[in-house]
């Protein structure tokens, strides 16, 4: 458990919370309700955001982009706002949040602007969160044009393969973004209440960085459908044509292949069996037979 003072709020952290911290912050805040600090032991799946009377509990999933993995994995991050005080849980390491106390310990000017209410300290740390996001989704952004710029270079197993990893990261991003907007529009309702209409603008702010993030998303995801169209019309039409060349091989070569047989048969009576030029005919038949169907199936404009 960590605690810092940043002008009039104080600024409690804890990571990977054990029973010693609940019953901790239980004494030291007693007005917290027992259901909040039994929610504080594990991870909450379902974002929320919950008015106690003396205070304010809100459940926030945000998405990471790992690049090692690349893959998106949602972390928590509880929040638990009184009157002069921001509590945040966190079930992991977010390097984010170390990185705003760091701020708020160094720069003073932008700690008088954070510490004015936990509203305020709240607000700009959403503000980094959705800034971050954006980031991940411009780098998701730059596989997207990468794709688009091979998308004829006749690689299509290859690019299926990126798209679907990108459409999976998409999903995840959506899976923890798309329930923050009510969470956002409820808090707005409830933190009015309690911390009065000078709040509003911060609040109003937060529903429309959350709006510019999920609007990025939907650009990334409705991109990446018609990508994955595109490549999957450009795959079938690439199976089609080496369907269509076999076929046309196989119709090629029936009649060489048919006299052949032919002439492979056990049979005394079969044309030029004892000509002494046989095999040249036959050899001579089926290069003429062969170039006249490719010259009818050019004709037809069928190869």
């Amino acid at each position: 458990m960590q605690e810092l003072k940043i002008k009039s709020v104080n600024w409690i952290s804890i990571d990977k919370p054990t029973e010693a911290d609940i019953v901790e912050l239980s004494q030291k805040f007693p007005q917290i309700h027992p259901i909040v600090l039994e929610d504080l032991v594990t991870p909450t799946i379902r974002s929320r955001v919950e008015n106690y009377d003396h205070h304010l509990y809100m459940v926030l999933h945000f998405p990471n982009l790992q690049e090692r993995q690349n893959k998106v994995v949602a972390q928590e991050i509880d929040f638990i706002l009184m009157e002069d005080t921001m509590i945040t849980v966190q079930y992991g390491p977010i390097d984010l949040i170390h990185r705003f106390r760091k701020r708020c310990e160094s720069d003073s000017a932008f700690a008088d602007r954070a510490g004015k209410s936990p509203i305020h300290l709240l607000y700009y740390l959403l503000l980094e969160f959705f800034a971050l996001c954006l980031k991940e989704l411009d780098r998701i952004q730059e596989e997207i044009d990468l794709i688009e710029e091979h998308a004829f270079s006749r690689q299509e197993k290859k690019i299926l393969g990126s798209i679907s990893l990108l459409k999976r990261n998409i999903l995840d991003f959506r899976r923890a973004i798309k329930p923050q907007q009510l969470t956002l529009e409820s808090l707005h309702i409830q933190a009015t209440e309690l911390y009065g209409a000078k709040t509003k603008p911060f609040l109003n702010d937060l529903v429309g960085e959350y709006l510019k993030v999920w609007s990025l998303l939907e650009n990334h995801k409705e991109t990446l459908d018609a990508l994955y169209d595109t490549n999957h019309s450009l795959l079938a039409f690439r199976t089609n044509e080496i369907m269509r060349v076999f076929t046309i091989l196989a119709f090629i070569s029936f009649i060489p292949t048919v006299t052949a047989n032919i002439y492979g048969m056990s049979i005394e009576h079969i044309p030029l069996l004892h000509h002494p030029y046989a095999f040249e005919i036959i050899l001579g038949f089926m290069a003429v037979t062969t170039l006249l169907v490719y010259v009818v199936l050019k004709w037809r404009k069928l190869v």
